[in-house]
């Protein structure tokens, strides 16, 4: 029985020794927290890049053609596709540019807003001139502005309807 035997002076874990488990939990739930709202962040900023790079690149495309035009479609809960089209025909690839999880809204010319749906590409079509134009059916849809989000993160894509201008704004 006495190889059994507690020791007299065992009273328990202590005060400090919480603290310190609790403040290692504490700095590791952050880092678990940061790095994963640094990768949301990088998905939204990249989508909304790779948008504005494909904009600007047919714009300046059109310029010396007769017609060019953007189209960006999206199936729910998959990647978000870009595909320039120069003169009528697929110039490039079909290109994924956004992850899934990440949302697109536009907002047209008259202020009226949508979000990127399945089964149907939104087309941003571009005049010989650079600016932004209805396209061949002129329907006077003109995108002005792509709202780019992955959770609580935002980033702005601005098309200047008149130049053609594309900038990005991470408020």
């Amino acid at each position: 029985m006495d190889s059994i035997r507690l020791k007299n002076d065992n009273k328990g874990i202590s005060l400090i020794e919480i603290i310190i488990v609790l403040a290692i939990m504490a700095v590791i739930g952050g880092i678990v927290v940061l790095s994963t709202s640094v990768a949301t962040n990088k998905h939204v900023n990249s989508c909304a890049e790779k948008i504005a790079s494909s904009l600007e690149q047919t714009r300046s495309i059109a310029m010396g053609k007769l017609s060019g035009s953007v189209q960006i479609s999206q199936v729910p809960g998959d990647y978000v596709y870009v595909q320039m089209v120069v003169d009528g025909q697929n110039y490039g690839d079909r290109v994924s540019v956004g992850h899934p999880g990440v949302t697109v809204n536009f907002t047209r010319k008259d202020g009226s807003t949508g979000t990127l749906s399945a089964g149907a590409a939104l087309n941003i079509y571009f005049s010989r001139n650079g600016s932004v134009t209805d396209g061949p059916s002129h329907t006077g849809d003109i995108i002005t502005q792509f709202e780019i989000t992955n959770g609580n993160r935002t980033v702005l894509v601005n098309v200047d309807p008149f130049t053609g201008r594309v900038e990005v704004v991470k408020p």
